[in-house]
Formats: C-alpha cells, structure tokens, sequence
C-alpha cells in the first residue's frame, strides 16, 4: 500500500512498513522514520531531520529499503547494510560523511581487527602498490605500505570490508542528492583497477537488461574495452556483470570493481537513475539463462571457473560489454580462464561470448596456471545449448581429445603451466578424435605479446613452420624457419616501424594469414 500527504511532521516513532509517499518530510527532536526492508520512502521535495531525530533504511537478507528524494536533505540520515556472512565484501556507504574511525569503533558494526598487526577490515584499493598488498587497511599507527590512518568514507568508493559475524554495518551522515564522479586514477604503473560503489540509498540499474540507461552503459567509454564491466565479489570469487547478463539492480551498498582504460578517467553515478525494487536483494550477481558452458578445473584443493556464451550478434573477437577479461593481482598461482579465438591480443578471458551458430568451428584456446605435478580435474556444466551438441577437451601435449560432456577428464602436470598452447575446448554434434584435428587451422593464433615478440600457438609439437612478414605495402621485411611447440615467441626485427603487418605462417597444417600491430 502506499500512503500520500503533503507534509509529514514527526515527533515521535513510525515504522514505514509500506510505501510511503510525500512531498516534505520535517523529522524533529527525538522523532523518528524507520523504511523496513524491502519498502521505501519517496519525497517529492525537502527533507529536515533534527540533529536528535532519526531517518533509517534497514536491509536484510533478502531485500534492502530505499529512500528516494527529489529536493535537499538537511541533517543526518541512517543506512542499515546488512551482512549476511563472515566473507569478505565489497561495500561502499550509502552516506556521505562517515568517519571511518568511528564505523570501526563502533562494536555493533562488528568490524574485524587483525589480533596481532592492529589492521581494521576495512580497507581501499590503492593500485599503485604492489601486487598483493592492494587493499590498504585501516590503521590508528600504521606501519607498512598496505596500512594507512584512514578518515572518511569517500562517496563513491568501494571498500573491502569483513565483520565477525552476520549482521549490520551502521552509516551515518548526509544524503546525496546529487550525481557522483570517482576520479580512476593510478599515478604510477598500469594497473588500472579501482573499487567504486553504489553511493545512494536506494538502488541503480546496472546494465541494458535491468533499464536501457544504466550505470555500465554511461560509463562504457571510460573502460578498458576488453574489460567492460562490473566486477562484482561473490565471498569466493568475481563475478562480472555486463550487457549479456540478466537484469541487476546494484543494491544500496554495494560496491564492486572497474578497470579503467588509461590512467586518468571519471566513473559517474547519476542521482536520476536510482529507484526502488523489490524482490530478492543481489548483493552480487543473478543467474542468467542465455546458451552457455562453464568450464571448472579442480586442483584437489581449489575449483576455477571460467565461462562461455553464446549469443546473436557476437563475434570471434572482442566484443565490447558482453567479453570480460579477468580481474588478476599479479600472477595467479591457479587459475582458469580463455583467450579470443580471433584478434587475441594474450589477455585472459573469464566471460566469452561466441556466436550461437557454427558451432564446431568455434575452437576455445583454455588459458591455465598451476603448479607441476598436480593432479587436474577439467569439468563442464552446461544449459540450454542444441541439443545433441557434446564437448571435446584437446590436450597437446598427450594429442588426446577426450568428451568431457559428461564425465571429466584427469591429467597430472609434469611441469608448471601457465597460460595458453596445451588445452583446448571443442563442441561438435559428430564423434571428433585427433586425426579430425590434424589439419584444422582453427586453433593457430597470432599476436604481439611486446612490441617486438609475435607469438604463435596452436601448431603441433615438432611441426616444421616458416613465418613471412610483410608491411603495408606488400614488401618482405621479415621470414624465419622453426621447429613447432604449444607455445612458440619469435623475435621480430627491432628496425621494424609501429604500424600494421600481415604474417603469412606455413606448417604442415596449412597456411595462415593475420594482420599484426606493432605499437
């Protein structure tokens, strides 16, 4: 139900357990509002709340409360976020003004203290650190490069952030009431990452599918275009949410993390798109039921995933919003990810979205990092994909192609793997063994990894190959002879010039042809 006035004056307790209309709101001394989960409170103008009068929006598990208003607000608001676990999560407040000593001096809030180096869990991300002591944490006299005596809570900005126990984080301060930019900036490096956060009370639309202007879509400029999304931390792992993912509403608090194209650009949050929804609270992420295939790799201790869908409209390269690449601190001991099947540049990807037709042209390189002599164990899930449509695992390095459809396939490492050459992914309708594969090019790719070192993968072990490179206007300025491995990096001439190349790659497959850039 919902209720309309012209003027709410409060002298006392009201618990807004609908929804709750009006065009002014003046909350005196001892009075106070309190939007229960799950409801909302929408102003059509100003706000007053007395310096001893509350106005509170609660959460909880399964729903958030939202405060929506059109005009000022004067005084302090109240922003009950509730956590549901003892994981990590990436929060930002939906207050401005919040001291950070005080959030974590407060016992209610449950914050987590380190027992033997004094660090608070609540932490942000300062990219110009080194790999593995990003997150910098609060700390009354800190004493290294990942600790600092932090003050307010900046709007906008999204912490890390860990309680003793399920429960509620209690914000305090003003309400914005208008647009919001995070400056994304790294002064030294290229480790562009930032975590941004929802700074309002209520909710924003996070992609095309929950509203058709939406936070990813006005910032999409501001990206990486090979990581054109929002990175959100599910307590294990992140989960990236972009065009291709059903519906999300980021939820008051909520925080997440971007990766900037250069190191100097503006994230915006625009007052005008939040609203209020109902249903289930995502403080992460929702299913989505579009064709797809999850590939898992278990190590016996830790599982890895990485995903693929498939989709109209995709292509082979990159596609901007709908393939992300993988959040990564320095060099992962384990993981699982892929690389584009066309136009790879060597950057893993955790979401790849192919076209949902020709199927058994589409040839996956598998991108994998773990230690030797472990035992491996790839497994697949997949929905809504052809029917009668299996999934092949290609390993080079055993010339083994075995039907993962529905059983795994083991293997154990004799030596360190990291990245692309050795595992492959196939779909096929027909039963597929190595000799079908003994003359596909599909799997060879060809790219710079530094200005001047292309490298080669996908040709057969032992394969006897020849590169040729030409420039631009057709003329040879580079040929070389070499005997094939998974992996193969060839130094170029360092005389060559920036510009565009094409490389025409002979082997015992076939001929090959791609366009390089030399930057």
């Amino acid at each position: 139900m919902s209720l309309s006035s012209n003027l709410v004056s409060l002298l006392c307790c009201l618990f807004i357990s609908f929804s709750l209309f009006s065009q002014e709101l003046f909350i005196g001394s001892a009075g106070e509002v309190s939007v229960v989960p799950g409801h909302y409170l929408y102003l059509d103008n100003d706000v007053t709340i007395d310096a001893s009068g509350n106005l509170i929006a609660q959460s909880n598990a399964s729903s958030s409360a939202s405060l929506l208003v059109s005009g000022s607000v004067t005084g302090k608001i109240t922003y009950k976020r509730y956590i549901p676990d003892t994981n990590w999560h990436l929060v930002a407040p939906p207050v401005s003004g919040q001291a950070i000593p005080t959030f974590v001096g407060d016992s209610a809030n449950g914050v987590t203290s380190h027992p033997s180096n004094g660090s608070f869990a609540v932490a942000y991300y300062q990219n110009t650190n080194n790999a593995g002591e990003r997150w910098t944490y609060h700390h009354a006299s800190p004493s290294a490069a990942n600790q600092e005596t932090l003050t307010d809570f900046v709007n906008g900005q999204g912490y890390s952030t860990n309680r003793t126990s399920a429960g509620e984080f209690t914000f305090k301060g003003g309400m914005l009431t208008t647009d919001v930019t995070v400056a994304l900036t790294t002064v030294s490096g290229s480790h562009y990452w930032s975590s941004v956060g929802n700074p309002y009370p209520a909710y924003l639309p996070a992609n095309s599918n929950a509203e058709e202007t939406n936070v990813l879509g006005q910032n999409i400029n501001v990206f990486d275009p090979s990581y054109a999304g929002l990175y959100f931390w599910d307590g294990t792992a992140y989960q990236v949410i972009n065009q291709i993912s059903d519906a999300l509403h980021i939820a008051p608090g909520q925080a997440f993390m971007v990766r900037a194209k250069d190191d100097s650009e503006t994230f915006t949050f625009t007052k005008s798109l939040t609203s209020h929804q109902t249903g289930t609270d995502s403080f992460y992420r929702n299913a989505n039921t579009t064709p797809n295939i999850v590939v898992s790799l278990f190590n016996g201790t830790q599982t890895k995933t990485t995903e693929i869908k498939y989709l109209a409209n995709t292509t082979t390269g990159l596609d901007v919003g709908y393939d992300a690449g993988a959040y990564q601190d320095g060099q992962p001991e384990f993981s699982l990810n892929t690389h584009l099947i066309t136009d790879s540049t060597g950057l893993d990807f955790m979401l790849q979205c192919l076209p949902n037709n020709n199927y058994e042209d589409l040839v996956v390189p598998l991108s994998v990092g773990a230690n030797a002599n472990i035992e491996l164990s790839f497994n697949v899930a997949s929905s809504n994909l052809p029917q009668g449509l299996n999934i092949y695992l290609e390993d080079k390095k055993k010339n083994t192609l075995e039907d993962i459809t529905s059983s795994p396939y083991q293997v154990t490492t004799t030596q360190q793997l990291n990245g692309i050459g050795r595992f492959y992914l196939h779909t096929s309708f027909s039963v597929l063994s190595t000799e079908d594969l003994a003359s596909s090019l599909s799997s060879i790719n060809m790219y710079t990894t530094e200005k001047y070192t292309l490298r080669i993968t996908g040709l057969e072990n032992q394969d006897t190959s020849t590169i040729v490179v030409y420039d631009i206007l057709g003329k040879q300025v580079f040929t070389q002879a070499f005997t094939a491995t998974n992996v193969n990096d060839i130094a170029l001439p360092i005389s060559l010039k920036t510009g565009i190349y094409l490389v025409n790659l002979s082997s015992m497959k076939g001929v090959v042809s791609k366009k390089i850039m030399i930057k």
